[in-house]
Formats: structure tokens, C-alpha cells, sequence
């Protein structure tokens, strides 16, 4: 996940535990509605001067959210470093056909 994505789902976590709709955290932190959805999907970052405003309508600190993002960043990196790696696909070789056999491979039509 990136950055932007990691603080909207953070965003998103403690709006909900603070019980308020996108709209009542749009009014206590003085911004559209449609922006709060846009930082919650990842779409767009906040201005360090919005993060305030953003904890002071969560009633956090802004260093709280900060810290929640670093540590699901770091919690994402470590999956992702021991997520195994896909087993490759083995493709097992065809006899090659040779002479017309490899050119007219497409089924004949009866006559009638």
C-alpha cells in the first residue's frame, strides 16, 4: 500500500471509532465532505496544516495518526518481505511437429 492509502485508512479507522459520518467530520474540521472521502480513499494528501485540523476533529494528536501510518507502513513492508514468492510454472514442451504437420494444424471439413 502507499503512503497516501495508509493515511486514509488510518483516517477512515478513527473517524469510525469516533462515531461520526463522513459529513459530521467534514463540519468539525472545516472541509467538504467529498475531500474527507478522497483523503480516506488515498486520492489525495493533506497539507500539514490540514493534518492538524484532521486530529483536532478526531480529537487526537496529529503525531497519533502519524505514528499509526509509520507502523502499518513498516507492519506492510515486513508482509510483503516474507510473503512467499509465487511458485514459477513449469510448461512442459510439445513434440514439434515438422513439415506440413506444422502448418496445417487447423481441421479438415468433410467433403460431401
Amino acid at each position: 500500500m502507499e503512503l497516501a492509502e495508509v493515511f486514509g485508512a488510518v483516517l477512515r479507522e478513527h473517524r469510525i471509532r469516533a462515531e461520526l459520518t463522513q459529513e459530521q467530520f467534514a463540519f468539525e474540521a472545516d472541509i467538504r465532505r467529498n475531500y474527507v472521502s478522497m483523503l480516506e480513499l488515498g486520492q489525495h494528501q493533506p497539507t500539514l496544516t490540514m493534518l492538524f485540523s484532521l486530529a483536532a476533529a478526531l480529537k487526537c494528536s496529529p503525531s497519533d495518526l502519524i505514528a499509526e501510518v509509520e507502523q502499518k507502513l513498516k507492519n506492510s513492508r515486513r508482509s510483503l518481505r516474507k510473503a512467499p514468492k509465487p511458485a514459477k510454472k513449469r510448461v512442459k514442451a510439445s513434440p514439434r511437429k515438422s513439415g506440413r504437420e506444422a502448418t496445417d494444424s487447423s481441421p479438415r471439413r468433410a467433403r460431401g
